[in-house]
């Protein structure tokens, strides 16, 4: 085999490969109508409704994000050092 040859069949399975692999991948994303082999799957699909949220409206913050009150031996007071 000629060195031209194994050069452009080298750059040929080393780019050319992973380009159509990934051009045929955005195709299908693009033509997802619901037909067989159309790209995301019904799984992967987002849902169209939003769950429901709780009366008012407002989830309430779990405990491990509550901010707790520090107590007062751990609380420093500023001292002045008098030279």
């Amino acid at each position: 085999m000629s060195p031209e040859t194994f050069v452009l069949l080298s750059g040929a399975l080393t780019f050319g490969a992973p380009l159509l692999l990934a051009a045929r991948e955005l195709w299908a994303l693009r033509r997802d109508d619901g037909r067989r082999g159309g790209g995301l799957l019904e799984r992967d699909r987002a849902p169209d409704v939003p769950p429901p949220s709780p009366a008012g409206g407002v989830r309430p913050l779990p405990d491990c994000l509550i901010p707790k009150p520090l107590p007062a031996s751990a609380m420093r007071t500023r001292e002045v050092e008098h030279a």
